[in-house]
Formats: C-alpha cells, sequence, structure tokens
C-alpha cells in the first residue's frame, strides 16, 4: 500500500512539473536600456508614435501601437495622447520641417521638440516590429520599443522582446500555437515592464 501511495505521488508531481512547463512553453526573451541618467518624475504625458512595419503583415505596426498605447494607459502611469491627435499633429509637423513621412523612427531633435510643445507631452514612444508571423505552430512577434524625451531628444528607455507560441513542451504535447494577437500583448507587456 506505502508503495503505491508513493508511486502516485511521483506520478502526480511528474505530471504537475509537466503542466506547469507547458503553461510556460511560451518563449520569449528581452534586451533592454535605460538611460542612468534619465528621471522619468518629470514625464507626465507621453504620445504613441507610429510603428515601423518590417514584416509581410502590413497592419502589425498599427496592430502594436494599438497594444502599446492600451498597456501604457492600464498602468497608470503615463496619460498618453490620443492616436487620432498624434497623426494629425505629426503630419503636420513633418511637413512644416520638411521631414520624410513614411520613416518616424528617424525624428532629429528639432522635430521632436515641435512634436512635444505641439501634443504637450515631454516624451515619445516609437518603434519597430520586427516579426510578425502567426502561422500555426509558428508564431513568433518581435518588437523594439523606445521612449525619447522631446526636449533633447535623448533616449531614455529602449527594449527589444520577443514572445513565440510554439514552445518546447506545446509542441511535445500537441497543443497548438498561440496566436499573434496574444503574442503581441505578450511582447509588449513584456518590454513595458523594464520601463513601468
Amino acid at each position: 500500500m506505502y508503495n503505491n501511495c508513493n508511486m502516485l505521488f511521483r506520478t502526480g508531481r511528474v505530471i504537475l512539473v509537466a503542466v506547469l512547463l507547458v503553461i510556460a512553453g511560451c518563449g520569449g526573451s528581452v534586451i533592454r536600456y535605460v538611460n542612468p541618467d534619465a528621471n522619468f518624475t518629470y514625464i507626465k504625458k507621453v504620445a504613441v508614435l507610429p510603428f515601423n512595419n518590417f514584416t509581410t503583415d502590413r497592419f502589425a505596426g498599427e496592430k502594436v501601437r494599438a497594444v502599446v498605447m492600451v498597456d501604457i494607459l492600464s498602468r497608470g502611469v503615463f496619460d498618453v495622447v490620443e492616436q487620432g491627435e498624434v497623426s494629425k499633429i505629426l503630419s503636420l509637423v513633418l511637413r512644416a520641417t520638411g521631414a520624410e513621412e513614411g520613416m518616424v523612427s528617424e525624428l532629429d531633435r528639432e522635430t521632436l521638440k515641435l512634436l512635444g510643445e505641439r501634443l504637450g507631452v515631454q516624451a515619445v514612444v516609437l518603434g519597430s516590429v520586427d516579426e510578425y508571423e502567426g502561422r500555426r505552430g509558428e508564431s513568433i512577434v518581435s518588437v523594439s520599443i523606445r521612449m525619447l524625451d522631446t526636449g533633447s531628444g535623448i533616449i531614455l528607455w529602449q527594449a527589444k522582446a520577443m514572445a513565440t507560441g510554439s514552445g518546447f513542451w506545446r509542441k511535445i504535447i500537441g497543443l497548438e500555437g498561440l496566436d499573434a494577437n496574444t503574442l503581441t500583448r505578450k511582447a509588449v507587456k513584456t518590454a513595458l515592464d523594464t520601463l513601468l
């Protein structure tokens, strides 16, 4: 009787470990930088600019931008300027400074300063979507996000996060991979957790 209970207990532990590994089986990684001289206490409001999209999904940039905005708002640390207002002012500022509208990631210091003044923000959040694949079993989302001071143009914070939905244990047990929307939320949260 004792051996049966002991065997059952061991089997239960093995199953519990396997279940925990499956749950944690969604791979992901993050690389971050925080400017050692940055003081985030003066930042009350930020603008989330359009994300550069380096993927085949033509809407990946806007999908990630929307998730970043919601995640920042849900944390209650900064106010966020409404997306339509940001797009309108950004277009006007880019035209006024002669900057190229397609590459928001290459804003110069003057453009950033003007954008900060017009939007009433102390910092902007921008970045890129480097991978956005949602195929069954091969899902991966990789994003790069950074925060720039609008007055100086200095990078205050930057992170690159990746989330995969087809971890080793998910494959072993035959669970379906996570979709790109779920992975986007996970990658953005992982990146922003290094800041907020």
